[in-house]
């Protein structure tokens, strides 16, 4: 396909007596040797110049030409319909919409080759020709090199910020060794107002956690909304130990220890915002980078109605929280939702009837009317140890925030085993490899065999956008099977979503219910593949499967399950 297309660059540049045949081995030379494109290549050896092909490329290839554009007439909002990284490798810019079609200026049109520009954007495009100093002049206005110290407070904290700069020492640390309280009077405030202003941010913006991360010359901070990580600003490299130190302050950190990882909770209220806030520092090349989870305590806990469960589903997986003993785990990497997902059941199991104990690490969520423990490694209290103490409190369901190590899987069975209904979660890619994982771990198979009820695995795919989400007239295909997919809805991007197109996520799950032909199964040792096997025959709902049900009832997409799943 790209030879193909290369010679059809070749043909249209010989007919218009442009690039002399005999320059056509250097100009492949240079293309491979440092790869450019084929365009990019002749315009580095000087062959071609973009005023003088425009036209003609863009005739030849059946786009429109643009012979110049005024900045002051882009909505820089759309901006959010590509990737910064996309943009800037293809070197592209969306400059308009038109019906449901990003208008994207591109100036070379061998990216065009094989829909691979369309696909990594997400969107259908509408290509326009526009000359590479255009193209770059907007790219360098909508995303401009930051070095002032505080680029997200820049508007309202710059002039503040200057004093704090003034003060620092090289190495990055406030000169005078002091670092104001939240309640002081003095002039040095910026830096609080800096981190508030990021962690409000956050909030406004519904991400789930908060990145500072050092490097060379800058500070990079992102935010993962939705999953996803979004570059938010760059912040000067001089203002990152300040940074570190008053993130350790708010969150009773040692901050005089920087070699060693740390964790800290921090309790922000500010205005009508109330957040639970979760830190952790390690040490990199470049200094500490921290990450900052954040629990909303006025967002209250959904149910499991709003987890995204199909009803039949739904109505399973209630059966085996309701069970009066045995083990129920749900697995998925780090993010899939796990721990949201318990914390549901348990809102659903009659606190006034049975005694319920949860050990976690952390304890995310105040519940009433159930007893938590917070695990506290330092003095001991690790999931091991407090699972064994919490057997003598008589409970009648217990969550296990984590199984991670074999004696704490070793007594969770046990409690299965003896009259208790043990609910925890595993890091395991799906269902069938939890009960593996657990005899790997030294539980013997037979008694994983006795005491597993049931596995749920899952991931979170990002949510179509309610308010825009268009209507898909020509069906997609499963990238797998080449088969047609139904889907109904694909994104578009509005102010509500932040010109994404998506808004929030729901669970996609993999139910494997434990029956007598799986316990023997499973009592023998056998492998995942195996039990697989058996549970999708007795009609078990793959993870896969699962997600297309979600394309079919126009809440996400082909592409953004294949993002998550396997």
């Amino acid at each position: 396909m790209i030879h193909s297309m290369v010679e059809k660059i070749k043909a249209s540049l010989d007919t218009f007596g442009i690039v002399p045949i005999s320059m056509w081995d250097e100009i492949i030379r240079l293309a491979r040797q440092e790869n450019l494109s084929i365009v990019s290549a002749m315009l580095e050896l000087g062959v071609i110049s973009d005023p003088e092909t425009g036209p003609k490329f863009a005739d030849q290839w059946g786009i429109t030409y643009l012979s110049s554009i005024d900045k002051e007439n882009i909505d820089f909002s759309l901006k959010g319909k590509v990737e910064k990284e996309v943009a800037k490798k293809w070197k592209v810019f969306p400059i308009g919409m038109r019906e449901e079609r990003i208008l994207l200026a591109i100036c070379d049109p061998l990216n065009l080759v094989g829909g691979l520009l369309e696909d990594e954007i997400g969107f259908p495009i509408e290509p326009l020709f526009l000359e590479c100093g255009f193209i770059e002049d907007l790219l360098n206005t909508a995303y401009p090199e930051k070095s002032s110290p505080s680029s997200i407070a820049v508007e309202r904290h710059s002039s503040a910020l200057r004093p704090l700069q003034e003060e620092l020492s090289p190495e990055g640390e406030l000169g005078s060794g002091y670092l104001p309280s939240a309640g002081s009077d003095s002039e040095d405030a910026p830096m609080i107002a800096l981190i508030e202003e990021i962690i409000l941010g956050a909030y406004k913006e519904r991400a789930s956690d908060i990145h500072i991360e050092p490097f060379e010359e800058w500070v990079r901070v992102r935010y993962r909304i939705d999953g996803i990580l979004h570059e938010i600003d760059r912040i000067s490299k001089d203002l990152h130990g300040s940074m570190v130190t008053r993130i350790k302050i708010m969150a009773n950190m040692d901050i005089a220890e920087k070699r060693l990882p740390q964790d800290g909770r921090i309790l922000f209220e500010k205005g009508d915002v109330n957040l639970d806030l979760r830190v952790s520092t390690i040490n990199t090349g470049y200094g500490e980078t921290v990450v900052i989870r954040l629990l909303n305590k006025q967002v209250g806990l959904i149910s499991l109605n709003e987890l995204g469960m199909e009803e039949d589903l739904l109505q399973e997986f209630r059966r085996l929280i309701n069970l009066p003993y045995g083990m129920l785990l749900v697995t998925g990497p780090t993010g899939s939702g796990k721990s949201t997902t318990l914390y549901a059941a348990l809102s659903e199991i009659d606190h006034n009837l049975r005694k319920i104990i949860t050990v976690e690490d952390p304890v995310e969520y105040q519940l009433s009317g159930i007893n938590q423990v917070q695990v506290r490694p330092l003095v001991g209290l690790t999931f091991a140890s407090a699972l064994r103490s919490i057997l003598r409190q008589a409970p009648d369901v217990i969550l296990v925030g984590e199984i991670r190590d074999r004696e704490t899987a070793q007594i969770a069975v046990q409690a299965a085993l003896t009259g208790h209904l043990v609910l925890s979660t595993l890091h395991t890619n799906d269902a069938p490899s939890a009960i593996t994982r657990l005899v790997d771990m030294g539980v013997p198979s037979y008694l994983v065999a006795s005491c597993i009820a049931g596995v749920l695995a899952q991931r979170l795919v990002r949510r179509l956008c309610p308010v825009c989400k268009v209507e898909v007239l020509e069906p997609q295909k499963d990238n797998h099977s080449g088969e047609p997919v139904a889907q109904r809805f694909r994104p578009s991007g509005c102010q509500e979503c932040k010109m994404t197109g998506f808004k929030g996520r729901l669970g996609i799950f993999e139910l494997m219910t434990v029956d007598t032909e799986l316990r023997d199964v499973i009592a023998r040792g056998a492998p995942a593949e195996e039990l697989r096997y058996i549970a999708e025959s007795k009609g078990m709902q793959t993870l896969r499967d699962n997600a297309f049900r979600k394309v079919k009832d126009g809440v996400t997409t082909v592409s953004e399950i294949m993002r998550v799943v396997k």
